[in-house]
């Protein structure tokens, strides 16, 4: 939709970048370069934005969507210092020597058609026979495996690799999706094949599905004929627009800091309504307008759950009420067992929120708060400024896509971890509960943490690990020693070198396993020395000792190794004061130039009290 002048002025009065990227997105609204023009100048007025470098390689003009990615950077809080590539010289540009190479992207985009897969795709699906499609299949993945390896070898950053859509429907028509020959079934097993392909060997590396793209926008709003045959450039403005936006809003995923936690009040929000005025018949949640919007948005909560997003509910309410809903209502799809952490009274809600963060053991700039309350709303901005804040649209109609836009809720990768967040809190309330229990009847914390019965499993230079490794280096704030960040092709090429050795534990007990919640990384140097460039842990296992007992086995596995004095330092940051004494508490001497010390031959633990048992079985380094 376009955009009018009354429209205009209203995003050109945004406080917030996402408050005008919300706006785009729940309005449909496309502006034309002259307006776009003028909101980036607004977004830029806002305040300071990420510096990011984006190289594209193609072998269709990328020119065009220059303006377009500056705008939707600006959206994502970027700025982007973009290089294009020479017209199709995409094997030139896989070299350590090249001009991408020189550019150093953090981020990579490949735009490439069907034909650089494969010549046979010259020609309409319908015409190649059967028996050939295997062999097709097996030589484009082949071919894009090629191709990303050698950019994955040379070029720093994330790599996204897009292949243009047809342009046109199916050859055989409305029939395509009864065909044997079926063109569009073909293509997205091909795209399977690729993506999974790229999942699995490469890391740091993405597949945009530009056809889920077009579905979005309709392939008749995507693609401009008259510019792809006079200048091959394939995209009409929207379909620009849609591009960046999905290129940019995968950079800000990766490069902005990461939410974690997605808290959303109940009545007017989870449904519509106040159940404590119209009662479970009252409310509206169904299959009837407006109800059928709030289930659907429920479904929309539930599918970020499984990217890894945790739930919590945080709501002035009274409890019987509300659990009334949660247990009892047919048409309420998320129920207590989907929250992280409840907050249900009538205290203020930055308290809440407080609350809610000490006992996640999370931050608050990972939080994202939904209501929709003006006054609830504008409290949480003034008191909470770190929390990202989003108000519930008034139309319920929009309510189910109202977090669609957030790039800190788009993902590149997913792990097991990431999937039984929600059993793993749900766990860590089981061990409070426990440790009262301990506590009332007079035992002590040694007590709670022997009785856990705790078994921690050791990994080095594990290659299968390093997403979920990445990761723990992107997000792990607290207990992190130096907060360096490192990618999936950091860590791999780390792995692979025989100068460091990458350590991580998971840590399982009566309740269940953490899944891998730990990280070091030690650089191997000459005579006997080494230095740890990162230990960090997540916090959901801090206060169990299990940092003592990763340290430990690490520096006996070092001295196996022939090394006798571990060097490490302590940057400080304005979140990790957690582990401002872990090294001298354990052993480590300062020295003179400020770093830590540590003699190997010499015992690993509390300074105080090195000797002291440590209630976790060990096994490994494996």
């Amino acid at each position: 939709m376009k955009i009018s002048d009354d429209q205009l002025d209203k995003l050109l009065a945004s406080q917030t970048a996402q408050d005008m990227k919300s706006l785009l997105a729940l309005r449909h609204m496309v502006p034309s370069l002259h307006q776009a023009s003028r909101l980036r100048q607004h977004l830029v007025s806002l305040g300071a934005a990420k510096h990011i470098r984006l190289g594209i390689v193609h072998t269709y003009t990328s020119e065009l969507l220059e303006p377009w990615l500056h705008f939707s950077a600006a959206l994502n809080q970027l700025s982007l210092d973009v290089y294009h590539a020479s017209y199709g010289t995409t094997v030139q540009e896989a070299s350590s020597d090249s001009g991408l190479a020189k550019h150093a992207p953090d981020l990579t985009l490949l735009l490439l058609t069907r034909e650089d897969l494969h010549p046979a795709f010259q020609i309409p699906a319908a015409c190649i026979k059967a028996t050939d499609k295997q062999e097709i299949q097996a030589q484009a993945q082949q071919a894009l495996g090629g191709l990303v390896r050698q950019f994955r070898a040379s070029i720093p950053g994330h790599i996204v690799v897009t292949i243009l859509p047809g342009q046109s429907s199916p050859g055989l028509g409305l029939y395509d999706v009864m065909a044997e020959q079926s063109e569009s079934h073909w293509w997205n097993c091909i795209k399977a094949d690729l993506a999974g392909h790229l999942r699995a060997q490469y890391s740091g590396v993405s597949y945009l599905d530009l056809d889920q793209l077009v579905t979005q926008t309709g392939r008749g709003n995507f693609f401009d004929a008259r510019l792809w045959f006079s200048s091959a450039f394939p995209f009409s403005p929207q379909g620009a627009l849609a591009v960046s936006n999905a290129v940019s809003t995968l950079a800000a995923s990766i490069h902005l800091p990461k939410a974690k936690v997605i808290v959303v009040d109940a009545d007017n929000t989870l449904w519509g309504g106040v159940i404590g005025e119209d009662g479970m018949n009252g409310i509206a949640l169904g299959q009837e307008y407006p109800g059928r919007a709030f289930v659907e948005f429920q479904k929309r909560l539930m599918s970020l759950q499984q990217r890894g997003f945790i739930l919590a509910l945080c709501s002035k309410n009274n409890p019987d009420d509300l659990n009334e809903v949660l247990r009892n209502h047919p048409h309420q799809l998320l129920k207590e067992a989907h929250f992280a952490a409840q907050r249900v009274n009538w205290l203020p809600k930055p308290d809440n929120l407080r609350a809610i963060a000490a006992e996640l053991n999370l931050g608050l700039d990972s939080f994202i708060f939904v209501d929709d309350s003006d006054y609830e709303c504008s409290a949480v901005r003034h008191s909470l400024p770190e929390v990202e804040v989003i108000q519930v649209p008034s139309r319920p109609a929009e309510i189910p896509s109202c977090l669609d836009a957030l790039a800190r809720l788009e993902i590149v990768s997913l792990t097991e971890e990431d999937l039984e967040k929600t059993a793993m809190y749900a766990q860590e309330r089981m061990r409070k509960s426990q440790l009262e229990a301990l506590t009332d009847t007079g035992g002590s914390i040694d007590d709670y943490l022997r009785s856990l019965n705790m078994k921690m499993t050791v990994h080095r230079d594990d290659l299968t690990s390093v997403t979920r490794l990445a990761q723990l280096t992107q997000k792990t704030n607290q207990f992190n020693l130096t907060t360096r960040r490192y990618s999936e092709k950091d860590l791999a090429e780390m792995i692979g070198s025989e100068n460091f050795s990458v350590y991580h534990f998971s840590l399982a007990d009566n309740f269940g396993n953490s899944g891998i919640v730990g990280l070091a990384i030690v650089e191997l140097g000459a005579s006997g020395r080494a230095r740890l460039d990162t230990f960090l842990m997540s916090c959901r296992v801090i206060g169990r000792m299990a940092e003592q007992a990763f340290l430990v086995t690490i520096a006996e596995d070092l001295v196996a190794r022939g090394v006798t004095e571990l060097a490490a330092e302590y940057i400080p940051t304005r979140k990790n004061v957690l582990v401002e004494r872990f090294l001298p508490d354990n052993g480590f001497q300062q020295a003179d130039d400020g770093g830590y010390l540590l003699s190997l031959g010499s015992s690993v633990g509390n300074a105080s009290d090195p000797g002291r048992n440590i209630p976790i079985t060990v096994e490994g380094p494996v």
